[in-house]
């Protein structure tokens, strides 16, 4: 039996995702879901989307990586020939996100990422992170 949309909806927020992105679902996101799903996961997706839908109202947290020099440079040299919308220099940061946003966004693109970047040995897992992934895109 499936639960009702308000006990998913109350299951999603409880796994954190944000209550006003799990307003904004339309009510088929609802029809399939079960009470075995990963609820974790996917309040990690809803909340995604609500990123992609309004990505101009997200503070950005800092964080710490580290990169090999070339790789650096040759995203500051990127970074340097694009400007933003004031025609300030793009920051770096700022590019790296783009690239990551833009894998995470399709699901194919980021099982295309997945499978050459980390090649399995075992190619029934592979095939089981691609329905995972379209599951919860």
């Amino acid at each position: 039996m499936n639960p009702s949309i308000e006990e998913i909806k109350r299951r999603l927020i409880q796994a954190g995702a944000s209550p006003q992105a799990v307003e904004s679902l339309e009510p088929e996101f609802f029809e399939d879901l079960t009470e075995d799903m990963d609820f974790e996961g996917t309040a990690r997706v809803i909340n995604f989307i609500d990123y992609l839908e309004n990505f101009e109202n997200y503070k950005r947290k800092r964080v710490n990586i580290t990169l090999a020099v070339p790789v650096y440079e040759v995203l500051k040299h990127i970074a340097s020939k694009i400007v933003d919308a004031d025609g300030r220099p793009y920051p770096v940061s700022y590019l790296i996100e783009d690239i990551i946003v833009w894998v995470l966004k399709d699901p194919d693109r980021f099982v295309q990422f997945v499978e050459e970047t980390y090649p399995e040995e075992d190619n029934d897992e592979s095939e089981e992170t691609h329905s995972e992934i379209e599951e919860q895109a």
